[in-house]
């Protein structure tokens, strides 16, 4: 089955409401916000009152922790990740096949490298830690329609681990794509190495 590969981007953006006097009446009017744009606050008793000007410009550290491209990606991946290691678990118990219970403890460790790195950029951990809940949309349908899929048939189990590894393949080819930080690289191909196993091992089961 082929899976079309994801397209990491991201958009940044915020609307802010204004409130403008006219006449003692107030009109609320959309307007967009950067990162170092000034906030105004207008404040209008009577229409002798003066107007204060407050200017926030983010912290470093609050620039520091949005995410690039890398780390979007990154905070993508430790998602997927959990994604396998809950399907697993779930496929396991529901069919007590060994080979769910031993390629979930391997997602494990993954997820925990691709956490280091994501504490190495300062961003923070996006799994919730509930089995089967994810903060990503697409992950979250994903996961529910692949649990569906697996409990068909102890076969479509088998396919649903197919599945999983060569969308994972697929990601991480793209993700190394995106950056040439050595030690980011080298996580991302122990990874996709792993994967790559684990579909060989997927692919045996279904004969």
């Amino acid at each position: 089955m082929t899976i079309s590969t994801r397209t990491l981007a991201i958009t940044v953006s915020t609307l802010a409401a204004v409130g403008l006097v006219v006449g003692g009446a107030i009109a609320l009017v959309p307007a967009a916000i950067s990162p170092t744009t000034t906030a105004i606050d207008t404040i209008s008793a009577t229409p002798h009152q003066t107007t204060t000007t407050t200017t926030t410009t983010p912290t470093t550290a609050a620039i520091a922790a949005e995410p690039d491209a890398v780390g979007a990606m990154l905070l993508y991946m430790a998602e997927e990740e959990k994604l396998a290691q809950d399907v697993y678990d779930a496929l396991g118990e529901l069919w007590g096949a060994r080979i769910f219970d031993q390629i979930s403890s391997s997602e494990v460790t993954h997820e925990e490298r691709v956490v280091t790195l994501l504490d190495a950029q300062g961003l923070a951990d996006p799994r919730t830690g509930v089995a089967g809940l994810f903060t990503d949309p697409e992950l979250q349908s994903l996961y529910d329609d692949l649990i569906a899929l697996g409990a068909e048939s102890r076969e479509s189990a088998f396919q649903v681990g197919v599945m999983i590894e060569e969308r994972d393949i697929a990601d991480l080819a793209d993700a190394i794509l995106l950056t040439d930080d050595p030690a980011v690289v080298t996580v991302l191909e122990s990874l996709r190495s792993a994967s790559q196993n684990h579909l060989a091992a997927f692919e045996r089961q279904l004969g």
